[in-house]
């Protein structure tokens, strides 16, 4: 019997149209209740539907995709208390992964963690969103990585991805950008001392101040949105 009698190939297959598509996501790739064409992406990616439909079924089974019998499937859109308390559970869990990560993290890793905070303050300064953005990120990630939890980064994964669902918005406030990089920065020096109460209070701050921005521009969108709608 060979791979594809057992079904590898096609399992393969499918977790690379997950894993593709959980990318664009984070990227920014479409916005809130925008369509996802099953006909266009196929071609885009090169494969069949079959694959594609698989990874559909995932990404809502995840609460990032909602689909419409007879529409499609959609980006998932949020409340604004759906938004709080995504940002609540995400501080939560992110602060136990950096306490752990100051005891677990390598010399080696806090340099590497140092290097990435250096990428997030370059690409700020080049005013280069995209580059901050895979570098804030790698930032967040590399934190969960070197804390060497399993199930706190199984737990992290789906709610991080929601969180880029949703933080493309703070992202884009020039204020919260140059806040936040003193937070990174008392992180990792943090880390390098290994403080693990000081790292989660830095962190801490970090993940609030992003969670108030979002729920800020959330409410001002709907003002000016109902303030349209008022006009029309």
């Amino acid at each position: 019997m060979n791979a594809t009698e057992l079904g590898i190939e096609s399992s393969t297959i499918n977790q690379r149209v997950y894993s593709r598509l959980c990318e664009l996501l984070a990227h920014g790739q479409w916005g809130p209740n925008e369509r996802l064409d099953e006909r266009l992406l196929a071609e885009q990616l090169g494969v069949s539907r079959t694959p594609l439909r698989e990874a559909f079924t995932r990404l809502a089974s995840d609460g990032v995709v909602r689909h419409r019998p007879y529409q499609g499937n959609f980006v998932r859109t949020f409340t604004p208390q759906q938004v709080d308390d995504l940002y609540e559970v995400r501080k939560s869990l992110e602060v136990l992964a950096v306490r752990s990560a100051c005891e677990r993290a390598t010399d080696t890793e806090v340099v590497q963690l140092r290097l990435t905070v250096d990428s997030c303050h370059e690409a700020l300064d080049d005013g280069d969103l995209e580059a901050f953005e895979e570098a804030d990120r790698k930032f967040h990630s590399l934190i969960v990585e070197y804390a060497r939890n399993e199930s706190l980064s199984a737990s992290l994964r789906i709610l991080n991805l929601h969180v880029q669902l949703v933080r493309q918005v703070a992202n884009q406030e020039p204020t919260l950008r140059e806040h936040t990089r003193a937070h990174r920065d008392g992180v990792v020096e943090a880390i390098t001392r290994r403080d693990s109460q000081r790292a989660a209070d830095f962190l801490a701050e970090h993940i609030a101040d992003v969670q108030t921005s979002v729920l800020q521009q959330m409410e001002e969108h709907e003002e000016l949105r109902a303030k349209v709608s008022g006009n029309a």
